[in-house]
């Protein structure tokens, strides 16, 4: 029992608790074909299955006669969609899949939407909301069948003290905005992981020895510091924050790796053409008769040098030459734009060894194992507990306001009676966990089951 539990039972204070499972089902490329290994298209087809799959994002020939090396990746975002990203905002969450029909046609990205941080359909949850109307089953003066016509009677007393307009509860949010919240404790999953790859059909991985190195990442992006000032003129606040972090970008930062070589093989001094084929197009100096033994003149400032270490994520790798935010009005004023560089050349191996990049990311967990896709017993399947803590308040924006729609005109109008429905969606938590497995080889499949505890504040 924790400190918390035991004060609230010597105060005779009785907290109610919900688990809000995660999803159980995923979508799915199609099976057509079961042991895809390229990264050619591989669309979403409807319907949920009981697994999820992972995605074949980096191939690679390594040596002779074909023999091949691949990278897989599954991943999880706890909760659900948060909705269309921001124009000129970065992604600081990976490209998951939505569940509803949207997603089916697209191409498979090997990432899911988890759920878990909040379910509208519990009840339960319903009633521990200090805004939400409780359910007429969990009221304590309710009586089933007492009404006309055997309907269920609905007591008054089913509302909570909550405040009845929409004003009242805008003022109540503004002096107390944990008026509104429930306690988050943790996020409990665990996966079941096999591998899936058909060994015995030929052209596929003959260089794995099907024992695949996977890692396990429990990644959460971090959240910049907002600071305020006073326009001296107008009186009006102004915030300034950095750009959250770009999942595309921003993941790794290893300093053993430069932007010559497969990072950016056209940096100089590796390139042999006068003008780069970076995205910049950065000419070089020395013009194309540069040779590796040749002595050119000392480059310029604005070239594109193999030693510059830049940030990278799966696919693409940072710009070199970032660029400040110079705007007085933008709330990023004075921090670096976030800007995608061009596609990197990492090889598999590289990702699944490179460091994460933790002043953008926070690690929660690092972990790798390997799992047997040839041979059955304790090593061809492996479970991976999951405990991602959270041990704080999660604010709401109680209930919605009551909205009108003229059937001639179809305006809706705001009414200031508030209705039946609550604001699902927590406004302090931005920094959603990541669960990432990198498949080094081998295609993988996950069974998930897991909950969030949740109690009443």
């Amino acid at each position: 029992m924790s400190f918390r539990s035991r004060v609230l039972d010597a105060l005779d204070i009785k907290k109610d608790h919900v688990r809000i499972p995660v999803y159980q089902t995923f979508l799915n490329p199609s099976e057509s074909n079961p042991a895809v290994t390229t990264t050619a298209n591989d669309e979403v087809v409807a319907g949920l299955k009981p697994y999820a799959v992972s995605r074949c994002i980096n191939d690679q020939v390594i040596g002779p006669k074909s023999r091949t090396e691949r990278l897989e990746v599954l991943g999880f975002v706890v909760g659900d969609d948060p909705g269309a990203k921001v124009t000129g905002e970065p992604a600081h969450l990976p490209d998951a899949l939505n569940r509803d029909a949207t997603a089916v046609g697209q191409d498979y990205s090997g990432i899911h939407y988890l759920g878990g941080l909040y379910d509208s359909t519990n009840r339960k949850l319903m009633k521990m909301r200090k805004s939400a109307i409780t359910p007429p089953e969990l009221d304590t003066l309710y009586q089933p069948g007492a009404g006309t016509s055997g309907v269920s009677a609905v007591n008054d007393h089913t509302h909570k003290d909550w405040p009845n307009t929409a004003t009242e509860q805008a003022v109540l949010l503004n002096d107390s905005p944990a008026a509104d919240a429930l306690y988050y404790h943790k996020t409990q999953v665990r996966f079941l992981l096999t591998g899936i790859d058909d060994v015995s059909a030929s052209g596929f991985d003959q260089a794995s020895n099907h024992r695949g190195t996977v890692r396990m990442l429990v990644l959460r992006p971090r959240v910049p510091a907002v600071r305020t000032r006073v326009d001296g003129t107008t009186g009006d606040f102004k915030l300034n924050y950095d750009y959250l972090p770009d999942w595309h970008t921003e993941l790794f930062y290893d300093r053993s790796k430069q932007l010559g070589g497969k990072l950016d093989p056209d940096s100089y001094p590796h390139t042999s053409h006068s003008t780069s084929t970076h995205t910049h197009g950065v000419t070089v100096p020395g013009g194309s008769s540069l040779s590796p033994h040749h002595e050119a003149p000392y480059p310029a400032a604005n070239s594109l040098h193999s030693s510059h270490i830049v940030t990278y994520g799966i696919t693409k790798a940072a710009k070199p030459d970032p660029e400040v935010e110079l705007d007085t009005n933008n709330p990023h004023y004075g921090h670096m734009k976030v800007t995608v560089g061009k596609d990197h050349q990492l090889t598999p191996t590289d990702l699944l060894m490179s460091k994460i990049n933790k002043q953008k990311y926070a690690v929660l967990h690092d972990e790798v194992f390997t799992l047997d896709s040839l041979h059955h017993g304790a090593a061809a399947q492996h479970i991976a507990q999951v405990n991602i803590p959270y041990n704080k308040k999660v604010k709401f924006a109680g209930r919605q306001p009551l909205v009108l729609t003229n059937d001639t005109t179809n305006v809706e109008t705001v009414q200031e009676q508030l209705s039946n429905h609550t604001f699902d969606t927590p406004m302090n938590m931005a920094s959603r966990p990541i669960i990432l497995f990198l498949s080094y080889n081998q295609k993988i499949s996950a069974s998930v089951e897991g909950w969030t505890a949740i109690s009443e504040c």
